[in-house]
């Protein structure tokens, strides 16, 4: 058996904390065990040593004014929502944003915070 004294750490999915210049890919749906059904959100870093690494957010599936799915619509498209209104990102892909990326509350990986229009 061999033994192992030195490790890369990993920091998990996504860039690491900070402002990215980034493409918006589109949003897919996923299901996780414990939480269920979601939205993953994803944008795709354009510039610096991050570029081309993939950026993102997953969120409830039901958008709603106050929930991080509803903040990201409002933020990518600057509409004030409100109930019962359908709202669109399909005109968002390709565009590029300006989104922050932080830690995520576990610390195991980042997430994308908001995404503002360039």
């Amino acid at each position: 058996m061999s033994e192992v004294f030195e490790f890369e750490v990993s920091q998990g999915g996504g860039p690491p904390a900070g402002n990215y210049k980034a493409e918006f890919v589109g949003v897919e749906q996923t299901t996780h065990e414990e939480y269920g059904d979601g939205l993953r959100w994803k944008w795709k870093v354009i510039d610096g040593p991050q570029a081309g690494v993939i950026a993102s957010r997953t969120t409830s599936p039901k958008p709603t004014t106050g929930n991080a799915a509803g903040k990201l619509i409002a933020a990518m498209t600057g509409a004030t929502l409100a109930g019962g209104q359908k709202a669109s990102v399909r005109g968002c892909v390709g565009r590029h944003f300006l989104i922050q990326v932080a830690p995520t509350k576990s610390g195991s990986g980042t997430r994308v915070e908001t995404a503002i229009p360039l």
